[in-house]
């Protein structure tokens, strides 16, 4: 069960408001006509919708979620985990897919669910032609500098012939579930080199706190459908980057009594560093 949240703005009060949530039979995962317009106009603007907290993840919050399909009713963009962190989840151009930690990529289950997303409606306000950097770092210094606003979130799209990509996942998790810093100590990571796709990204300003991930984060899938995963190292030349300015950040809460329990004060930034904001050239052994 999960209650859904009004729009938390920049300087607003995040206050509730509770959505009924309808089954449906299974269906391929993606929005399409009436069902996109319809799920843009409930979303109300150019909202960054996230589903619970990434600390609750952290802190090993890894079971049920919301449903896929509930979750395609607030983006077509996005990105997040799937049930028992089993791989990392990409939603590009209205469709899921799920990088498993044998590097490969599949469509997932219609009906399985996600304990954490973000998505939006990817709505172009602005975009960097022939875009070329060195390493994940640079591009993360780059768009600080060239993006119009600090404390803004972003979605953030980059479509390029990558010349090398480091990109991990993870296995599916056992109960009792370990922090999510201990699963990633024994994450699988893998490189590609000459891949053409698609980074698909978001920043959060720092304002954020630990209710996502300050800064970047960011996932991959190539052109192909046949590989992705986590970012850990990009780089590339002649990229097109197009990015879509979030006017607020809308947090779906679940009701779950793991989420009722979980202590986010157990949780540290540096814990979320070391999860979500990895860099190749600082986890290499």
């Amino acid at each position: 069960m999960w209650t859904r949240r009004v729009r938390h703005g920049i300087g607003a009060v995040l206050s509730a408001i509770i959505v009924a949530s309808a089954g449906c039979a299974p269906a391929p995962l993606t929005v399409e006509g009436n069902q996109a317009a319809a799920s843009k106009e409930a979303v109300a603007d150019d909202s960054l919708v996230q589903y619970s907290l990434i600390t609750a993840l952290a802190a090993g919050d890894y079971a049920d979620g919301v449903s896929l399909r509930d979750m395609l009713a607030d983006g077509d963009f996005g990105i997040g985990t799937f049930d028992q962190l089993e791989g990392e989840l990409i939603l590009l151009e209205g469709k899921v897919f799920q990088a498993l930690a044998d590097g490969t990529v599949k469509e997932p289950d219609p009906n399985r669910s996600t304990p954490f997303a973000a998505v939006t409606y990817f709505q172009e306000d602005g975009r960097m032609d022939d875009l070329s950097v060195a390493t994940l770092q640079h591009l993360d210094e780059l768009l600080d500098d060239r993006l119009p606003r600090r404390n803004s979130p972003y979605a953030v799209r980059i479509d390029a012939m990558f010349d090398q990509l480091t990109l991990r996942s993870v296995p599916a998790q056992s109960e009792p579930f370990p922090p999510l810093v201990e699963v990633v100590k024994t994450q699988a990571v893998w490189e590609k080199k000459s891949v053409r796709g698609t980074m698909i990204g978001f920043r959060c300003p720092t304002w954020v706190g630990t209710l996502n991930v300050p800064g970047y984060h960011w996932h991959f899938l190539s052109d192909d459908r046949k590989s992705g995963g986590h970012v850990l190292g990009c780089q590339f030349q002649k990229a097109t980057l197009t990015y879509d300015e979030c006017e607020s950040l809308l947090i779906r809460i679940p009701e779950s009594k793991r989420f009722d329990a979980f202590n986010a004060a157990e949780i540290k930034k540096t814990d979320i560093d070391v999860i979500e904001r990895q860099r190749a050239e600082e986890g290499k052994k």
